[in-house]
């Protein structure tokens, strides 16, 4: 007798594996470099200069920390294939922007656009844009944007449209654009499309030169507006008709515009305030248990994305079934240039240490491109997630969550079934500015409010620390970025921008919820792969004494090494440029030296410029000397003016009071050099200054930029005229004093 048929088991949908070569080479190299800086530190302690010995000590403690990801580094595939179509979850899109001016309308609705035509069922993926400067502008094209998706959507269907995004595919070379079982009928719909999408940039060109627009909304009016919810459909208020059912794959993706409530005297707490908004609002239109979010300039550069982390959050064979919170992609860049002299690639995080950190407990949540659990976010904690809310009084519910009765009621089911066409009269009262008053959001619910940097905090207190886990979905060589952003390509808006992590960062690793002191809950090399971030900034001290001490010593004729020890660190100077070189060609997979020189420079440039600069915002915002001193500036995504990165060469412009530390240590460096070589000529005696020398010489090439900058060059990109006279005069000042 035949024996019953079993259950199924269930399909693997992705798999892991552990790049045991390079993770043996990591441990070799940090094993040799902790020796040799052990030992030179040991050295050091020996003799009097004890500032030179501090840097050393932190330079280690920071080095200690980031060696923590390079110790089990992973990749993985996934198998979308195996999915069950009819059994996929819904998925929220949010897409948050903040001020026109610096971010195009045309360049987001390219990302809300791409957003829409994900290969994924359509009447279970809603994509919302949140506006927080309330432009109607942004509202004009939203609308737009729809009509044109109506046409979009369809034909990246039909033609299997790999890369969803209209400026990019229309870019493109023909014969590499698709077109699936009907190539032949390509051309003339592409045609089409294409003419729509030209009238669509043209209507939104135009309306940002109407003047009208411009009379009823001014600068004033992005922080004083009232709340405007709206899903969009042909017209504004129509009905979204053709949507069909819930499980009906050609269905159009709903797309919700959303301007929450701002007022002058009520903080709004930057993009985590936007994306709290979001989650209230979309609770109340679809309610998917996948969130995923996107910048406004990171537009979706595949369809398969949404897939590929269901691949993850759908895999019951996984040992993260029960408790992983995200899917973390990487940050990829279309405008990158050949040479990337500002390291814009972020190289050291994407293709090196969040594969390190995804074989412990996974990256860290990383802004854009994520994908993750919606109660997660709520603050559920795993296995009991769908159970905690359910059992909560309503009192405690609302204690919470806040007093909207729809939102309540969408805490304890997975997905929205009112009509998906009807906007719900909580909408606008959820996106209001008291709404949050008297509540958990900010604090325990939603995207975390204690730091400017919400994506590090909320991933970290939010998630890890309530025993959530992440991976992250890193392509393989021969696949196309998931998401493809854009980079600042002016210097001073990268060591702004640089500033801006760095301050938020550093306030958490100062402050009590320190990821060191969470090392028992999370894990201690987990808690130190946050830890090298939260202190990063700290590269800024033993950079300036190295920038300064070696320099003064010389120009006097001295030493700021220990006698007979000079040997060992140059060995540690040549195993930590070795341990570099090696971690940047893994990663390039190829001998990357330009590469390496370039983060070379740019490591040395933003220590003394956005890294010190945060180190002070810190320090004043904690003595309470500057008020709420870590700022929230936006980097522009509207300037054309990326030529002199293409070429290569350092755009200054705009460099504000942040470069003049750099100009001035670079002026120092190379006066004390050609000063302190005269003078041992002159004297005869040069004694044991070979370290200093090779020090000296060594920045004087990662500064030479600087030093063309301000002599060499007399474009209008050169470093402005009294940023040059300010160094000369501070550089003046330390060499007559110390020298």
């Amino acid at each position: 007798m035949a024996a019953p048929l079993q259950d199924a088991a269930p399909l693997q949908l992705h798999t892991v594996e552990v790049d045991q070569p390079l993770a043996a080479v990591n441990r070799l190299l940090a094993g040799l470099h902790l020796a040799l800086a052990s030992a030179a530190i040991a050295h050091r302690g020996a003799h009097d200069i004890m500032i030179m010995l501090a840097a050393d000590l932190v330079l280690l403690f920071l080095w200690l920390l980031s060696q923590a990801p390079m110790l089990r580094p992973v990749s993985r595939a996934v198998f979308p294939g195996r999915l069950s179509r009819p059994a996929l979850p819904a998925v929220d899109v949010m897409v948050v922007t903040a001020d026109p001016d610096k971010e195009p309308a045309v360049k987001v609705m390219n990302t809300v656009v791409s957003a829409m035509a994900l290969d994924y069922p359509g009447a279970r993926l809603t994509v919302y844009l949140s506006d927080d400067a309330g432009s109607p502008l942004t509202l004009l094209a939203a609308r737009k944007a729809y009509a044109f998706a109506r046409a979009w959507v369809p034909f990246c269907r039909k033609y299997r449209v790999q890369c969803p995004c209209p400026d990019k595919y229309f870019a493109g070379n023909e014969d590499q654009l698709g077109g699936g079982d009907h190539h032949d009928e390509l051309a003339d719909d592409r045609i089409r499309v294409k003419n729509m999408y030209d009238r669509f940039k043209e209507d939104v060109k135009e309306a940002m030169n109407d003047g009208a627009l411009s009379q009823i909304w001014t600068k004033a009016a992005r922080q004083d507006h009232d709340a405007h919810v709206e899903i969009i459909a042909d017209e504004p208020g129509g009905s979204n008709g053709d949507s069909g059912g819930f499980d009906d794959e050609d269905a159009m993706p709903l797309l919700v515009y959303v301007s929450r409530e701002k007022r002058p005297a009520w903080p709004h707490h930057f993009k985590a305030g936007a994306l709290n908004a979001l989650l209230r609002v979309s609770s109340l239109v679809s309610n998917a248990p996948y969130v995923m979010v996107l910048d406004c300039d990171m537009y979706c550069n595949t369809r398969s994305s949404v897939l590929e982390a269901m691949c993850f959050h759908l895999d019951r064979r996984s040992r993260h079934a029960n408790d992983l919170a995200f899917v973390q992609f990487p940050q990829m860049f279309h405008n990158l240039s050949g040479s990337d002299i500002y390291a814009n690639e972020l190289r050291s995080i994407f293709s090196t240490r969040w594969k390190g950190l995804d074989g412990l407990r996974g990256p860290i949540l990383s802004g854009t491109g994520f994908y993750v659990r919606r109660d997660a976010v709520y603050g559920a904690r795993p296995a009991s997630s769908q159970d905690q809310f359910s059992s909560m009084e309503v009192g405690e519910l609302k204690a919470r969550f806040g007093y909207s009765n729809g939102h309540l009621a969408s805490l304890r089911r997975s997905w929205s079934t009112i009509s998906r066409d009807v906007l719900p009269e909580d909408a606008t009262f959820v996106a209001s500015c008291a709404y949050e008053t008297a509540t958990k959001w900010g604090e325990e619910v939603g995207f975390l409010y204690q730091s400017v940097v919400e994506d590090y905090f909320t991933g970290y207190r939010q998630l890890y620390c309530r025993r959530w886990t992440s991976v992250y979905c890193y392509p393989a060589p021969s696949r196309p970025a998931p998401f493809l952003g854009s980079v600042p390509t002016n210097l001073n808006d990268v060591l702004v921008q640089n500033k801006r992590w760095m301050s938020g960062m550093l306030a958490v690793g100062l402050s009590k919820h320190c990821p060191l002191a969470s090392a028992l809950t999370v894990s201690v090399p987990q808690s130190m792969g946050f830890a090298y971030y939260a202190f990063m900034a700290l590269y800024a001290f033993p950079v300036l004494c190295y920038a300064m001490v070696p320099q003064l010593c010389f120009f006097r004729g001295a030493t700021s090494f220990p006698e007979a020890s000079g040997h060992w660190f140059a060995a540690v100077f040549v195993s930590s440029l070795l341990q570099h070189l090696i971690e940047v060609s893994v990663a390039k997979r190829r001998l990357a030296v330009r590469t390496w020189w370039n983060e070379q420079r740019f490591w040395a440039l933003n220590a003394v410029t956005g890294q010190l600069f945060a180190c002070l915002s810190v320090a004043l915002d904690l003595v309470g000397a500057g008020g709420r001193v870590v700022d929230f500036d936006l980097t522009s995504k509207a300037s054309d003016s990326g030529r002199l990165y293409r070429d290569g060469v350092f755009d200054f412009s705009g460099c504000t009071t942040v470069l003049l530390p750099a100009t001035t240590l670079c002026l120092l460096n190379d006066v004390a050099l050609v000063g302190g070589v005269w003078k041992l000529v002159i004297n005869g005696r040069w004694g044991d200054v070979s370290g200093e020398m090779f020090l000296l010489c060594y920045i004087a090439a990662l500064s030479y930029p600087l030093l063309q900058g301000m002599f060499l060059r007399q474009d209008p990109a050169r470093v402005p005229a009294w940023i040059t006279a300010m160094s000369v005069g501070i550089a003046a000042t330390l060499l007559f004093l110390f020298g």
